[in-house]
């Protein structure tokens, strides 16, 4: 037991242990019903963020809550196995912060792609809770441009709603600007997409 805390409490262990610590702390809040559980839904539109990297991985539609947990526990579980292992033949002392300085990030690409396998297949679950209602009580809804691309008329944007936050595909013919607030007026089912208005043309009643 006192091998386990050790290794727990120590860099690089400690690092997700940490942040494994905040999720869990975050589903007890969420099973008393303080908190919603957050959705990314989000597109495929070339920037490299959070959405892209989701949607690399196979993992838009599915809680971002579930997708971090998984994520730190895979970690977690690395950086654990790999100090116990390899700690005492590395050494105390600088050794064992090159180590661990090593070990972090090879913890976290090996922790993204097994995440991955992990929790894609849950996805149609996530998708049947999300799709078809959710599209219609959307639609007025505000939302912030995250990206657009003007000459295309397309781009990501970002909405909140009954504590859920999403990322949206977005069309519209207006020339948005990174984090312009604007109103979600149509979907497009064929394009899996919302049409976007700027908030002020919205409120004064000029869609065009």
């Amino acid at each position: 037991m006192e091998a386990f805390l050790s290794i727990t409490f120590s860099f690089p262990t400690a690092i997700f242990t940490v942040l494994l610590i905040v999720a869990v702390a975050y589903w007890l809040i969420s099973m008393v019903g303080l908190l919603d559980i957050d959705t990314v839904d989000a597109d495929v539109d070339g920037s490299v963020d959070l959405g892209g990297l989701m949607v690399t991985l196979g993992l838009q539609g599915v809680p971002l809550p579930l997708v971090l947990t998984v994520l730190f526990l895979v970690g977690w579980l690395f950086t654990y196995f790999c100090d116990l292992f390899l700690g005492p033949v590395v050494g105390d002392g600088w050794p064992h912060i090159l180590f661990g300085v090593i070990a972090i990030p090879i913890a976290l690409v090996i922790s993204l792609l097994i995440t991955a396998v992990i929790v894609r297949p849950l996805r149609p679950l996530f998708r049947r809770a999300y799709q078809r209602p959710q599209q219609k009580q959307l639609i007025g809804t505000a939302c912030v441009i995250l990206a657009f691309n003007s000459r295309k008329g397309r781009g990501r944007a970002e909405v909140m709603r009954d504590g859920a936050h999403l990322i949206l595909q977005v069309r519209g013919d207006a020339r948005f600007e990174r984090r312009e607030r604007a109103v979600l007026v149509e979907y497009l089912p064929e394009q899996k997409a919302y049409w976007v208005i700027p908030e002020v043309d919205f409120q004064t009643g000029d869609a065009g």
